[in-house]
């Protein structure tokens, strides 16, 4: 008897192809897993989002620079400037904890869970994640062209929270159309 008609014979019984169906569910719900975060992470997003943007905005403003909120750290070692492995300075915490909250509040609310999520939420999403890469590669190459020296480093600073905002919007005003289509 071979392999195959042993396995044929085995998948002609009921608790055998039971288990079959099972196993086959499984791994295609293992490729429907969703990394997105629970429903409540967009509204604590959104509570978030407004001191840290203008926070970010008083500290490329320089207004934050008087604040002294300073700590020892450690450094990498640096290309340019090579003094050590690690060397350790005081710095100011406002920039950091000002970028850090500004970045976690624009991904609660681009990552969290939509309470009507479906393949269509899916699709919008996907479509607008898209949109959002095109637009802010153009606006980074106009920007390699077209801005230079310290600007340049206010400038990406810029673009690296674009992405997630251009999505945001993208992906809320097409929500807000699929929604007034429905009803």
């Amino acid at each position: 008897m071979s392999l195959r008609k042993v396995y044929l014979s085995l998948r002609r019984d009921s608790y055998v192809r039971e288990f079959y169906l099972m196993y086959n569910l499984k791994k295609v719900n293992a490729m429907k897993k969703s990394y997105l975060l629970p429903v409540g992470f967009k509204k604590a997003g959104l509570w978030m989002v407004v001191p840290f943007l203008v926070l970010c905005v008083l500290c490329l403003c320089g207004v934050m620079d008087n604040v002294n909120l300073s700590v020892l750290t450690t450094n990498m070692p640096a290309l340019v400037d090579y003094s050590g492995w690690f060397t350790t300075n005081e710095t100011n915490l406002i920039d950091e904890i000002a970028m850090l909250g500004l970045l976690a509040s624009l991904v609660f609310i681009a990552l969290s869970r939509e309470q009507d999520e479906d393949e269509m939420t899916a699709h919008i999403r996907i479509q607008s994640f898209v949109w959002s890469t095109w637009a802010t590669s153009i606006v980074l190459a106009m920007g390699i062209l077209f801005v230079y020296d310290l600007e340049f480093l206010t400038f990406m600073f810029l673009t690296m929270y674009l992405y997630l905002m251009l999505y945001i919007v993208k992906f809320n005003l097409a929500m807000h159309r699929e929604r007034k289509e429905q009803r």
